[in-house]
C-alpha cells in the first residue's frame, strides 16, 4: 500500500512539469468548480495524462502501466473479475492485473486515493501493489478486460442456460439432442474461446474434467497446469460434443477411451489440436493437445544443445546405420529432438520414412506413416513394409514391445539408420529396457550407436530475471565464474518468473567399453558409473 503526503500537484511541481503560478491558478479555480486537479490540468493543458503518469511513478517508486509497454493486460485465469466487480472498477478507475500468493496488483489513475485502495484490501483480504496508468489507458484497459472474452463468456453460459436443459445431464442424453445443442452458437463460441485462450497463453495442453459437482478448465503452460476460469457444469456434456465432433470422434461412446484431431487456423498459423478422452466416475475427462509447429524451430541450438553435446551427437547421426535411442518421460520433448535430427540430415539423396503414433510434425521432404492398429498397421507391421521402400533412415515414434524391437535392431544391423524412443529416466537405464524387452546383448552391442536422455525445464523470465548477488555463498560446492541469475516475477510472466522451457540432456555414446559392458549384462547402474569416468 502507498503511503504519501504529497498532493498530485506538489509533486508535478517538484518534477518541474508544472509551475507554482500554473499549480495556484489550477487550485483557485478547483476550489469553485470541484473537479479534480488533474482533471483540471489536463483541461488547462498544462500538462498531459502521461506526464501525470509518469511523474508519479518516479516519485513513488511505482510502475507505470501502459497499453503501449502491453502492461494493462489483466491476467484471464485467476478470477480477477470476482475479487474487483465491474461496476466498482468503473466508478473508481481500478483495473486488477494479476494476483500473486496474497498480494494483488491493481492499476489505478490516482495511486494516491487510499481510501480506494483500504476498501479493495477489505474487500479482497489481500494485500495491494498499485501501478498508475492514464485515464484513457484505463478505459480501454476496462473495456478489454471486463467487456471480452470473460464478459463473453459468461453471456455465452447465460444463453445456454437459458436454452435449458435436461438433456445436458448424462443420464437423460439424447445423441440427436447433444449434436444440435453442440452445434448451436453459444457451444461452438465458447469452445472456439477456450481454444483462442489457451493459444495466446502459450499453453501445449488443455484439461477438461468433470467432477461430482464442478467442472474444471485447466491449461498447461510451460509444464505447469493452471487453474482457468471453468465453464458451468451445464454446457460440459455439450462442450464434450462439440470437441469430439471437430475430432472425428464417436460422441455416443462414453464408456472407452477415444483419441482424435483437427486444426484450426489462428492468427495466421495452423495449430494442430489433439484430442483424446477417457471415462471418469463423475463423466468423461478431454485433454486436448496444441501442437503450433511454426513457433518451433528445429535447430539444435534451439532446443538447448551445446557445443560439448553437438560434438557427441552429430557425427552419429551421419553414419550410414546402427541404432540411436531418445529416452525421457510422456511430454519431455523426444519427438521434437528425433525431427531435428531427420531435418537436420534430410536430403534429396537420402530416402527417409517414418512410423508414429500420432504424427506431431509434417515435415517436408519425410514420407511420414500413422500407425492404424485397428486395421493391423501397427509399428512391426509398417517397418517390414519400409524395408521393402529402399529406405536410408527410419524413424520409430515408439519401441513398445519385442517385435518392433527386433525389427528396429535388424534394420540398423543391416545398413539403415534408425531412430526411436523409450520411456526411461536417464540413458543408461535405456540400454538394460531393451534388453528386458527381450533383446539379446549380442545383437545390442552390434546396432546401438547412442542414447539420449532429456527433461524440459522451465526457463528464466528474461523481462524480470535478476543477478543474484555473490552467488558464491549461495553455491558453496560450484566453482561459478559467470552471472547466476533467479526469478522474481512480472506480468510478462504470470508473476511465476519463468517463460519459456529449454532441453537438458544426457548422451551415452556406446564406445568399446559400453559395449563390452552391455555383452555382459552389467546393470545400469555399473554403465553409468563407467560412462561418467570416461
Amino acid at each position: 500500500m502507498i503511503k504519501s503526503n504529497l498532493k498530485l500537484g506538489d509533486i508535478l511541481v517538484k518534477q518541474g512539469l508544472l509551475t507554482e503560478e500554473q499549480l495556484k491558478f489550477v487550485l483557485d479555480e478547483q476550489k469553485q468548480t470541484g473537479e479534480k486537479v488533474g482533471e483540471l490540468l489536463i483541461k488547462k493543458q498544462f500538462v498531459t495524462e502521461t506526464d501525470i503518469a509518469n511523474a508519479l511513478s518516479k516519485q513513488l517508486g511505482i510502475l507505470h502501466a501502459s497499453l503501449s509497454k502491453g502492461l494493462m493486460r489483466p491476467n484471464l485465469h485467476q478470477g480477477l473479475e470476482k475479487l474487483i466487480l465491474p461496476e466498482y472498477a468503473n466508478m473508481h478507475k481500478v483495473l486488477p492485473l494479476s494476483k500473486h500468493l496474497n498480494t494483488l496488483t491493481v492499476a489505478m489513475v490516482d495511486p494516491l486515493d487510499l481510501i480506494t485502495i483500504d476498501d479493495i484490501m477489505k474487500m479482497t483480504g489481500c494485500d495491494v501493489n498499485v501501478v498508475v496508468t492514464t485515464p484513457a489507458d484505463m478505459d480501454i484497459g476496462l473495456s478489454n478486460f471486463y467487456q471480452s472474452k470473460d464478459l463473453k463468456k459468461k453471456s455465452i453460459q447465460e444463453q445456454f442456460i437459458l436454452m435449458d436443459s435436461e438433456t445436458t445431464r448424462e443420464q437423460k442424453v439424447d445423441v440427436r439432442d447433444i449434436f444440435t445443442e453442440s452445434e448451436a452458437a453459444p457451444i461452438v463460441k465458447f469452445v472456439d474461446l477456450i481454444l483462442m485462450e489457451a493459444i495466446e497463453q502459450g499453453a501445449s495442453d488443455i484439461h477438461l474434467e468433470h467432477f461430482e459437482a464442478r467442472v474444471s478448465l485447466r491449461y498447461r503452460i510451460d509444464g505447469v497446469l493452471y487453474e482457468a476460469n471453468s465453464p458451468d457444469i451445464k454446457m460440459y456434456f455439450a462442450i464434450l460434443s462439440r470437441v469430439k465432433i471437430l475430432a472425428k470422434m464417436d460422441i455416443a461412446e462414453r464408456r472407452l477411451p477415444q483419441d482424435g484431431g483437427f486444426s484450426i487456423a489462428y492468427q495466421d498459423k495452423i495449430i494442430d489440436v489433439r484430442a483424446s478422452s477417457i471415462p471418469t466416475i463423475f463423466g468423461e475427462k478431454m485433454v486436448l493437445r496444441l501442437l503450433d509447429q511454426a513457433k518451433l524451430p528445429l535447430v539444435f541450438d534451439y532446443l538447448g544443445f551445446d557445443d560439448y553435446d553437438l560434438g557427441i551427437l552429430q557425427p552419429e547421426i551421419v553414419k550410414p546405420f546402427g541404432m540411436i535411442f531418445v529416452t525421457g518421460p510422456t511430454g519431455s520433448g523426444k519427438s521434437t529432438t528425433l525431427y531435428t535430427i531427420l531435418n537436420t540430415i534430410k536430403s534429396p539423396k537420402k530416402n527417409i520414412i517414418t512410423v508414429e503414433d500420432p504424427v506431431e510434425y509434417k515435415l517436408d521432404g519425410i514420407n511420414q506413416v500413422q500407425v492404424k492398429p485397428l486395421i493391423g498397421l501397427t509399428f512391426a507391421n509398417a517397418l517390414r513394409s519400409f524395408l521393402r521402400q529402399d529406405p536410408d533412415i527410419m524413424m520409430v515414434g515408439e519401441v513398445r514391445d519385442l517385435e518392433t524391437a527386433q525389427m528396429c535392431i535388424r534394420a540398423a544391423l543391416t545398413g539403415h539408420l534408425v531412430l526411436s524412443t523409450l520411456h526411461t529416466n536417464d540413458a543408461p537405464t535405456a540400454v538394460t529396457r531393451i534388453m528386458d524387452i527381450g533383446i539379446e546383448p549380442f545383437l545390442l552391442v552390434s546396432g546401438l550407436r547412442l542414447v539420449i536422455a532429456q527433461r524440459l525445464v522451465r526457463r528464466l523470465c528474461e523481462n524480470c530475471k535478476q543477478e543474484i548477488k555473490n552467488p558464491d555463498v549461495r553455491f558453496k560446492d560450484l566453482n561459478i565464474s559467470t552471472a547466476v541469475y533467479e526469478a522474481k516475477g512480472c506480468e510478462k510472466c504470470r508473476f511465476t518468473g519463468y517463460k519459456g522451457r529449454i532441453g537438458i540432456f544426457e548422451l551415452l555414446p556406446i564406445n568399446e567399453e559400453i559395449r563390452n559392458m552391455i555383452y555382459y549384462r552389467k546393470s545400469s547402474d555399473e554403465i553409468r558409473k563407467r560412462a561418467m569416468r570416461a
